[in-house]
């Protein structure tokens, strides 16, 4: 059959008219391309070391300034830093003592990556107490510190291995070992920064050369007893919250909320008070605070005794401690978390 061109026409007209009519079909928008997680590999701690660490410091006795055992310690913990291929040096000075006499202290600094202006500051106190007044028996001997003074250095010459052999940590880092901050007198009327943490407070106002003042700063303290618990001390909860919220979030991560508990605790005089106020540097402290302190109203029953020796170590609290602060500086790296 021949269609004329007015049918044609008619006919044309009207399929277009059937095709306007048609609605359109959904357009189906193109799938996104899954965003990759960031995958963060983070070294193992290794509790053992960290407890040799600890056994050696104690084995030259108590680490009081000016003392045979001090220098001998000092060369040694230096030593290590170095073999672990950190920037080294030692910050000498004279200063005046708890008893308005001069006292000669080291601090001890170790740099990883110096070149890098994203820093993080990890610091512990190095001496032990000159005398054990806490000790019914023997207070006026000087004390091995296993916890208060050895376990901080202890866990952080781990972390300075740890990182030293991975080498894939993109994060500048200073560890300073404090000097003099446990030579005080307890019943001195003398302000409490004229007895005590005399090393910060030097350090505070000389620091070292860095590429950039450290973006934060995390302090141990008598991190590695037996059964330790360590809640959200007072100073470190005003002067640097988003640190302190960020780490025991990692703790909680990891499994360690029955040592990194949320429980708030008063606020303490320790070297990270003078990093705070001094150097600006938002800094946390963690320190173990028992729920039931002894004598002292404080702290454990060891503390400033002769019981703070190597029997009050506790494996368990360092590996908790060293991996929640190495995964707190990988975090940091990857996420910014600070």
């Amino acid at each position: 059959m021949k269609l004329s061109i007015v049918q044609l026409t008619i006919a044309a007209t009207f399929a277009l008219f059937l095709v306007a009519c048609t609605p359109d079909k959904p357009v189906t928008p193109p799938t996104p391309e899954p965003i990759p997680a960031v995958e963060v590999t983070i070294p193992v701690f290794n509790k053992d070391s960290a407890y040799q660490y600890i056994q050696t410091q104690v084995d030259f006795g108590p680490r009081v300034p000016e003392t045979d055992a001090h220098a001998a310690c000092a060369k040694w913990i230096e030593g290590k830093l170095a073999a672990f291929g950190w920037q080294t040096q030692v910050q000498e000075a004279v200063i005046d003592g708890w008893d308005s006499k001069t006292i000669g202290i080291k601090n001890i600094i170790g740099s990883y990556k110096p070149e890098l202006k994203n820093r993080v500051l990890l610091c512990a106190h190095w001496d032990t107490r000159r005398i054990t007044d806490q000790d019914a028996e023997f207070p006026d001997k000087p004390g091995l510190g296993a916890d208060d003074g050895g376990s901080g250095v202890g866990i952080f010459l781990e972390i300075a291995r740890v990182v030293a052999q991975a080498n894939d940590l993109n994060v500048g880092l200073d560890i300073v070992f404090f000097d003099a901050e446990d030579q005080g007198e307890s019943r001195s009327p003398r302000p409490a920064e004229q007895s005590w943490c005399l090393g910060s407070q030097y350090w505070s106002r000389n620091m070292h050369t860095m590429a950039a003042k450290p973006q934060f700063g995390i302090l141990l303290d008598m991190a590695g007893s037996k059964n330790a618990r360590f809640p959200m001390e007072g100073v470190s909860s005003k002067r640097a919250p988003a640190v302190h919220q960020a780490v025991w979030r990692e703790a909680r991560s990891l499994g360690y909320s029955d040592l990194f508990v949320t429980d708030r605790a008063q606020d303490l005089i320790d070297d990270h008070v003078y990093v705070n106020d001094i150097a600006k540097i938002p800094t946390i402290d963690i320190i173990n605070l028992p729920t039931s302190p002894s004598h002292n109203g404080t702290f454990g029953a060891y503390w400033h005794t002769q019981q703070d020796n190597m029997d009050i170590i506790g494996k368990h609290t360092l590996n908790a401690v060293g991996q929640v602060v190495l995964t707190s500086l990988y975090k940091h790296e990857k996420d910014a978390l600070y």
